[in-house]
């Protein structure tokens, strides 16, 4: 069988193939892969909830965690496109980037490192920023995580389907911001089916 062309597509793959398989583990959280399938559609769910469609941005600015992954994959089931952001940017780069990137959402932390990422674009212009998103800590104005998934239940997994069948390899999955180290960052557009590739091509030449 030739591989989906599409991450949401790969992830159904892999839950039906690997079903049980641990496919995350993040400290004591392990997902199987049946159970990441099934975040994905939950995140999916409420990405719809906000009205985001195909094509909108949303950034995430946190550090490695399970939440990150199962809100990039929910995102990129319904076309969105993922902008992430390095935890090491200042304020003014963050919002440079979220401002460039025209990102409708943000998900975050507090804590990371002892740095409060909100509290570094409070003095931010980012017109095109609507909500904002904790993963884990709390912030005034802030919706936490597991109340953003929550928001979904109330859009019907068929919805997710339709939104999912209008995702192609051709369609934009990540915006990634060059380093800036010689002008302002650049925003570089990945594609599904690009990005596969390349792992794919990885995979058959290092095994």
């Amino acid at each position: 069988m030739s591989v989906p062309r599409t991450v949401p597509a790969l992830i159904r793959h892999a839950a039906s193939t690997f079903g049980a398989q641990v496919a995350v583990q993040d400290g004591d959280i392990a997902l199987t892969y049946k159970e990441l399938d099934a975040a994905r559609v939950q995140a999916a769910r409420a990405f719809l909830a906000a009205g985001i469609q195909k094509g909108d941005r949303v950034a995430v600015w946190a550090p490695n965690l399970y939440e990150w992954i199962i809100c990039a994959i929910g995102l990129q089931t319904i076309g969105g496109i993922l902008v992430p952001l390095n935890t090491r940017l200042k304020g003014a780069e963050a919002a440079y980037i979220l401002e460039r990137s025209g990102a409708r959402m943000l998900f975050t932390v507090t804590g990371f490192l002892g740095i409060n990422y909100p509290d570094l674009l409070k003095d931010q212009k980012l017109p095109a920023l609507e909500k904002l998103v904790l993963f884990r800590g709390e912030h005034a104005g802030a919706q936490r995580w597991h109340d953003f998934l929550a928001s979904g239940n109330g859009v019907a997994e068929a919805d997710v389907v339709k939104a999912e069948a209008q995702v192609g390899p051709d369609d934009i999955m990540d915006l990634l911001f060059t380093s800036g180290t010689t002008g302002k960052p650049k925003g570089v557009m990945c594609a599904h089916g690009q990005n596969i590739q390349v792992f794919e091509t990885w995979d058959k030449a290092v095994g």
